[in-house]
């Protein structure tokens, strides 16, 4: 129970509400009832844009290296085209790299991107199969597509890719390569002519065919 008293001194007593008395005529008025709503909201504004701000901070960011690309676009069907030379940046090194550095060798390109779940199908395999072909010459150079760097880093760790990627921020080397989704599979023969292109999910078998053909091609 809340205790007031009048402009006379006389105790005012009420069930609890903040009644205060009246310094002219002794009557007790229930005071006036402020909501406690407005703050609340700005309260809630607040926690809720800082949780923005600080999803913000976290989350991460699209890689913005934009690599160049010179040649005609490809055709849906490439085999005996000149395949368009890019260059740009690495994923994991931030080094140069460029098509035209590998020029007179079999080179397989491969279309790939970490938030891309059946590029994740064949990574161990394209991967495995560099590896075997390494040191038989064949370069394998992968093209990581409007990627984060942070997801592009964990691919090359969770599969053990030991190749250079270039990055693709605006995806203009697989327009430029016609590519349609990924993965897409490209192998280059030594002259920089396609020699074959493959769509989807790539096996170990499959793929040691299309680096034989380009190697049958030099």
């Amino acid at each position: 129970m809340t205790t007031r008293f009048d402009s006379d001194g006389n105790e005012i007593q009420d069930a609890g509400s903040l009644a205060y008395a009246d310094d002219h005529d002794g009557v007790v008025e229930e005071p006036p009832k402020t909501s406690r709503k407005p703050a609340i909201a700005i309260m809630a504004a607040f926690v809720v844009g800082a949780l923005v701000l600080f999803g913000f901070a976290l989350w991460p960011r699209s890689s913005t290296a934009t690599a160049t690309v010179t040649g005609p676009r490809l055709a849906a069907d490439p085999a005996g085209a000149q395949a368009p030379v890019f260059s740009g940046q690495q994923v994991t090194t931030d080094a140069p790299i460029s098509l035209a550095d590998y020029k007179g060798k079999v080179v397989v390109v491969n279309f790939w991107a970490s938030w891309c779940s059946t590029c994740k199908e064949e990574a161990q395999t394209v991967a495995d199969v560099e590896k075997k072909w390494r040191d038989k010459g064949v370069v394998f150079i992968g093209v990581d597509t409007h990627d984060t760097t942070a997801g592009a880093h964990t691919y090359y760790k969770t599969y053990g890719l030991e190749y250079a990627s270039v990055i693709d921020s605006d995806s203009r080397v697989g327009a430029s390569y016609g590519v349609t989704g990924l993965p897409e599979t490209f192998v280059i023969g030594p002259d920089g002519t396609v020699v074959d292109k493959y769509i989807s999910v790539l096996d170990a078998a499959t793929l040691d065919q299309m680096i034989q053909k380009g190697l049958a091609a030099a």
